[in-house]
């Protein structure tokens, strides 16, 4: 008796189901059903595809098969050519501009004098309350105070990076579309469309 090969193409109908509250209030389910089932696959509340296991991701992340492609709300966001959304060439060239500064050993050379200060300052203004909100009070100031240094912005309060951060990450992870290909909330662009327009003295 000959051995007949029964695999067939999973039926991933359920993801036309799948909607952006699900996403944003609970992923991980989604997530698991994905790296069962197809953990490659497209998403269309998403509207491109989901890379959901560790083996895939390092495959898309090293494989000359596979190019950037940028979501279409970070398109959207950070307009195009953004560094992760292109290839060749001109990723090269924008990479370029900003790869020297974030390299280890570069790292290495300011994280002592830039980065620690700012650590030590936010540390400071809460070690002696016996409780801290470590993302608000910790992480995002060191993280967006350091970087706002780094780039040269000394005189935007960190609030105000942090207010940026936000609101572009927002415009961001906008990414619901319709069954036609449009942004399912176009209002959610606005506040990230502000932010990039604003000069670093403003904080409206």
């Amino acid at each position: 008796m000959t051995a007949v090969n029964d695999a067939r193409t999973p039926d991933l109908s359920w993801l036309d189901d799948v909607t952006m509250s699900d996403l944003e209030r609970n992923p991980y389910a989604t997530y698991e059903r994905l790296r069962a089932e197809a953990p490659l696959a497209y998403v269309p509340v998403l509207g491109s595809y989901v890379a959901s296991t560790e083996e895939v991701c390092r495959e898309v992340a090293t494989s000359a098969a596979f190019e950037a492609v940028i979501t279409p709300a970070g398109g959207r966001t950070f307009g195009h050519p953004a560094i992760i959304g292109v290839n060749g060439d001109v990723h090269a060239d924008l990479r370029g501009m900003v790869e020297p500064a974030l390299q280890p050993v570069e790292v290495d050379r300011y994280v002592e004098d830039l980065v620690r200060p700012i650590a030590r300052r936010y540390l400071e203004s809460f070690e002696n309350d016996g409780r801290a909100e470590l993302v608000a009070q910790y992480c995002e100031p060191v993280s967006v105070r350091s970087l706002g240094d780094l780039l040269g912005l000394h005189d935007v309060e960190s609030d105000v990076l942090r207010d940026w951060f936000a609101k572009l990450n927002r415009s961001f992870t906008n990414a619901a579309m319709t069954e036609s290909g449009e942004f399912a909330n176009p209002e959610g662009f606005v506040e990230g469309d502000r932010a990039k327009g604003l000069r670093p003295w403003s904080t409206r």
